[in-house]
């Protein structure tokens, strides 16, 4: 009776086979750019908190909170735009359909992928990290801090590939990559505290996974591990929005 090899066969082995294949596919073009992906993760980030913490009060709360605000925004418009570009240059450039024939799953396209955009958003979480205590905002991380930025990844990245689904050309589906993004944290207290906001914004406040992921982040940079409300609400957007995207990710597309 023929042996059959569990790399190839449909399980957990598979998956992550193909997960690690898919990352591979997307790093290797980036070896030769490597200085690219680390300036995409601290172009943005760093001179906006630097702007806003020249402007803001000396308070170590308000720093804390404008800290988390940019960890969130920068995580948001890394993920969005790699994870944008990355699939909608592959969709458009036929190299998509490539990737089903191997075969590889939704899910372990989707998997390497993120493994892959995650990159950035640990390098613009470390820069940042680093250049606060430089600057010297007081922050003591918790171990909520990791959870919460995953989470909001995962969350944006579900709505990115929803979004990219209805992409008709390459040139679109870039734009809408970086849109989803900006228009998130622009419509989000992120920056500020929902009793801050004004009373529009409140109302995108209490939808808007970016307002619990920064009311997470900030708590977490504060010392603070209770965040468990705000975890809870970052994990149900996550799911129905990974969902929503794996669903809609053109798998069959002629």
């Amino acid at each position: 009776m023929a042996r059959t090899d569990p790399l190839t066969a449909p399980g957990p082995r598979k998956l992550l086979a193909d997960s690690l294949t898919v990352l591979e596919l997307h790093a290797l073009p980036w070896l030769r750019q490597w200085y690219l992906l680390v300036l995409a993760a601290v172009m943005f980030p760093i001179p906006m908190f630097y702007v806003f913490q020249a402007i803001a009060p000396d308070d170590a709360a308000t720093w804390q909170r404008l800290l988390a605000g940019t960890l969130i925004f920068g995580s948001a418009l890394s993920t969005a735009m790699l994870v944008g570009q990355q699939i909608v240059a592959q969709r458009f450039m036929g190299q998509l359909k490539l990737v089903v024939t191997m075969p590889v799953s939704k899910a372990a396209y989707v998997a390497g992928t993120l493994a892959f955009t995650s990159v950035s958003g640990v390098l613009t979480t470390l820069f940042l990290l680093g250049f606060a205590l430089v600057a010297g905002v007081d922050v003591s991380p918790t171990w909520a801090l990791a959870p919460a930025l995953l989470l909001t990844v995962l969350a944006l990245a579900g709505l990115v590939l929803f979004v990219m689904s209805f992409a008709p050309s390459m040139q679109v589906g870039n734009i809408l990559a970086s849109l989803i993004a900006i228009a998130l944290v622009i419509v989000s207290p992120v920056y500020f505290t929902m009793e801050a906001a004004p009373p529009v914004l409140r109302w995108f406040g209490y939808v808007s996974p970016l307002r619990y992921a920064a009311d997470a982040t900030a708590a977490a940079l504060g010392g603070r591990a209770d965040v468990w409300p705000e975890l809870a609400v970052l994990s149900a957007w996550a799911l129905a929005s990974m969902a929503l995207g794996l669903w809609r990710l053109p798998w069959r597309e002629t």
